[in-house]
């Protein structure tokens, strides 16, 4: 069956807004765990890895140096489709949460649900699913505790099955009123708002962006979020863009101001630059016949090429025996004059890039190195590398 054009926009809409999700989330995971926990990858993957590092921390009894993770995020995954997300967000959601994720259809998720809860809460857990062995387990567990003497957490019972032809849950599985956000969380909100619509030059976009995004989260999670509040944080970003904005034009202006009295100077006691075909060192270079490693190493000394070693998060794609010793890869480098970027200099980087893939390719890295310009000195040059 073929999906009519609004349908598929639809779907297009859904699928971008759950990787920036899933991006979101693996970020807040790497804020919390830090490097002990690497967020690059699938968001499974991803959470597999938290899940067992928030098990060593627990079983050591270091849960506690935690960091908390925000409520909104969090309580956004509780219905995520792969169970091993939704067993991560029910362990460090709020509390309040959890009514919701009583009645999950995974096992692994009730037992996260049910190791949170209090004593009378996993008993009607139990009741709901009584083929869970991992509910009795964690039911013994709580009730040896108590009997030893601990003291009952405050928590609210789950109420009865109404499947079962008993008594309907009632208030008890009703989700509280939202958690409490920061400003620290609604500047970052904003800040993602102003990447993804801020493009739009008349600034058109913020208070119905705003409106939207609060209505969908106050019906996806039950978070509400103030459109006041979000929209003020959004407008002070974009006046701060714009003061920006107002700087490097007038800071262009004076350096095109300089730029041309300089070259009046010049003209003026006969001193333009020499770029003739004998002293162009780039031109020789490209007009040279070199190629493969020959140009790379020629390249490499004419624009003082500097080198490190190859990034953590690249080197563990990498596979087989290669992956034993460190590659060098290009970081830093110069233009071999004071003349700025021009089509020449451009077309040998580029060259340099080409060149130094097409050996990593034969090597069997699926390694690509490009090139810019260093932000803040006009003849230096930045290098990255990415996986193809």
């Amino acid at each position: 069956m073929r999906l009519k054009l609004d349908e598929l926009a639809q779907v297009v809409r859904k699928t971008v807004d759950e990787e920036k999700a899933a991006s979101a989330f693996k970020t807040e995971i790497g804020r919390v765990f830090g490097v002990t926990v690497i967020t690059e990858g699938k968001l499974s993957d991803v959470v597999a890895a938290a899940n067992d590092r928030l098990d060593v921390l627990e079983r050591t009894g270091r849960r506690g140096v935690l960091e908390t993770f925000e409520p909104a995020l969090t309580a956004s995954f509780l219905d995520y489709r792969d169970p091993e997300v939704r067993k991560f967000a029910a362990r460090v959601c709020p509390e309040k949460f959890l009514p919701k994720m009583a009645s999950d259809k995974h096992p692994a998720v009730r037992a996260a649900v049910a190791a949170r809860l209090s004593l009378p809460a996993v008993r009607e857990m139990m009741r709901r699913f009584p083929q869970d062995d991992q509910l009795r387990v964690i039911f013994k567990q709580k009730k040896a505790l108590h009997e030893a003497g601990l003291p009952k957490p405050e928590v609210q019972p789950l109420g009865i099955d109404p499947v079962a032809g008993k008594e309907r849950l009632g208030d008890t599985v009703k989700q509280a009123e939202g958690p409490e956000l920061t400003e620290n969380w609604y500047n970052q909100l904003a800040l993602k708002m102003l990447h993804d619509y801020g493009r739009n030059i008349e600034y058109a976009w913020e208070e119905l962006a705003v409106n939207r995004y609060c209505r969908s989260a106050k019906a996806t999670s039950g978070i509400e979020i103030d459109e006041a509040k979000l929209l003020k944080h959004i407008k002070k970003l974009i006046e701060e863009k714009e003061d920006d904005a107002m700087e490097r034009s007038a800071l262009k202006e004076t350096l095109a101001w300089l730029d041309a009295q300089e070259e009046q100077e010049n003209l003026a006691e006969d001193l333009l630059p020499d770029l003739s075909e004998d002293v162009d060192l780039v031109r020789d270079l490209m007009h040279g016949g070199m190629a493969g490693q020959q140009f790379l190493e020629v390249a490499s000394k004419l624009f003082r090429v500097q080198h490190s070693t190859l990034p953590i998060g690249i080197r563990k794609y990498r596979l087989g025996e290669g992956n034993a010793h460190q590659t060098l890869v290009p970081c830093i480098a110069m233009l071999p004059h004071q003349h700025g970027f021009r089509a020449i200099d451009e077309r040998a980087l580029d060259t340099y890039c080409e060149a130094w893939t097409r050996i990593q390719s034969l090597a069997g890295e699926p390694l690509r190195l490009g090139w810019d310009a260093h932000p803040t000195d006009v003849n230096k040059i930045s290098f990255s590398v990415v996986l193809k």
